[in-house]
């Protein structure tokens, strides 16, 4: 095992790049296939429904082998499994685009959603590890800055490659991208295992993947009936993995990580972020092209702002972490997400865009502010032997919050217009009533994170 202060100038570098590298893949993994559902629908005869399962599957799978991963990693290495998940990416990621069937290609991407596993459980415990805590801030910040690179341009590029080249080729282009990143960790030759020889908690891991899968399922399909029933399950059975991990001598997931208040605290507010904003673009891009008659490429441009803002503003955050308490920064933060979603509410049929775009540079500023300094503050709040399952707290609850988000407006809107496929006219009225609730529940997640930011330290403590 090596310390953080083991390593040169250049080892460093090489494994900040690798991991920026699948920072920036993992999100093009995402939303790349956003554009192409409906034509891979339409070339295999699925139904509307079973679209959704192209994204769900991977989703499902990436959360579902997060916090297994990264005790694996801590048991056989993290860059040993870093390079499995690359591996397996490339892998899926050509038979993706080769697959005969429907089936063959949901297959695929379970496959793919657990190659992602091993490269986000890993890629933030590996920067934490190599780099001191003293200059861990611009390291972390250049890698949230390649998800947000990433998830902007994704749907873009996987329009334009299935208009030019077909649905195939959006799976085969992550390759090149993967390949580059396996090359550059393979250039790094020292690995990390912080708990080499010690068991491996199955019955755990079981007993975490059934629940969250349960749990994410539910959200998922929030409204519908059997959706309630899926998210009391998922929280049971979640609730009866803490009971056992407490007591497990070797678990999958250290429960002592969460008695250090900065840990917790921060890792609730890291779902709160998400859980309030992240369904900002989503909501605007239905009310652009709806209410405000933009065609899809006019209304991502306009989208674009947020991203592109979080890229500018987020390595300037990251380093100024290493400098001030993060608190400041990502009390800020949260506060420009209170101010984000509050104004959301505010939108009418009478289409304003100093309005929206006054949302998306909050919203993008907010994630800026908060994102590094936050994953900064957890992972300087753990030891050596926490950071690869603090990496995948940090990624569960990323994910969990992203989907709850969608899941709140989806539910307002199957509520107020009874359906959630198309806002016709006659619907405009009952979509912004819908926007407008789900907004001020979302306002409610990012003010209770605002109190989580600020009051994440014990007096006079770190921890």
């Amino acid at each position: 095992m090596h310390s953080e202060y083991d390593f040169s100038a250049r080892e460093k570098y090489v494994v900040l790049l690798a991991c920026c590298i699948a920072a920036f893949l993992a999100p093009l993994i995402t939303t790349m296939i956003n554009l192409a559902v409906p034509t891979i629908a339409e070339e295999f005869g699925v139904s509307a429904h079973d679209q959704g399962w192209l994204v769900m599957a991977y989703f499902l799978s990436s959360v579902a082998f997060l916090v297994p991963m990264s005790r694996l990693s801590d048991l056989y290495g993290k860059r040993k499994i870093f390079l499995y998940g690359i591996v397996v990416v490339i892998i899926s990621s050509l038979l993706s685009g080769l697959s005969p069937s429907f089936l063959a290609l949901l297959i695929c991407r379970l496959v793919t959603g657990m190659g992602t596993a091993c490269i986000s459980s890993t890629s933030i415990s590996m920067i934490a590890q190599v780099y001191p805590k003293a200059h861990r801030g611009l390291p972390l910040a250049l890698n949230t800055m390649c998800i947000y690179i990433g998830a902007s341009v994704g749907p873009a590029l996987g329009g334009f490659i299935t208009q030019m080249f077909g649905w195939e080729w959006i799976f085969i282009s992550l390759v090149p991208f993967s390949v580059a990143g396996l090359i550059t960790m393979l250039s790094f030759k020292k690995d990390f295992r912080t708990s080499e020889g010690e068991p491996f908690d199955v019955k755990g891991s079981l007993l975490y993947g059934i629940g969250i899968v349960a749990f994410m399922y539910g959200i998922l399909n929030v409204p519908d009936v059997y959706a309630t029933l899926f998210i009391a399950a998922g929280i049971v059975i979640l609730i009866a993995f803490f009971n056992f991990e407490t007591k497990e001598e070797y678990p999958v997931l250290d429960m002592r990580l969460f008695k250090g208040r900065t840990f917790r605290r921060s890792s609730v507010a890291a779902f709160l972020n998400y859980g309030s904003s992240y369904a900002i673009v989503f909501t605007l891009s239905l009310y652009l092209q709806s209410i405000g008659g933009m065609n899809p490429a006019a209304a991502g441009l306009v989208i674009l702002l947020q991203p592109s803002l979080q890229a500018v503003i987020t390595p300037f955050a990251g380093k100024l972490s290493d400098k001030i308490d993060p608190r400041f920064l990502t009390t800020m933060g949260m506060v420009m997400m209170c101010l984000g979603t509050l104004t959301m509410t505010t939108l009418t049929k009478n289409v304003e865009m100093f309005r929206i775009y006054a949302i998306l540079l909050m919203t993008g500023a907010g994630y800026a502010l908060f994102s590094t300094p936050n994953t900064n503050m957890i992972m300087s709040n753990v030891n050596e032997k926490g950071y690869s399952e603090a990496s995948g707290v940090i990624s569960v609850m990323r994910q969990v919050g992203m989907m709850s988000s969608v899941a709140v407006i989806m539910c307002m809107i199957s509520f107020t217009m009874g359906t959630s496929e198309n806002i016709v006219p006659a619907m405009y009225d009952s979509f912004i009533n819908a926007i407008r609730y789900a907004f001020f529940i979302c306002f409610g997640f990012a003010a209770i994170g605002t109190f989580m930011t600020w009051f994440s330290k014990d007096a006079g403590t770190n921890a």
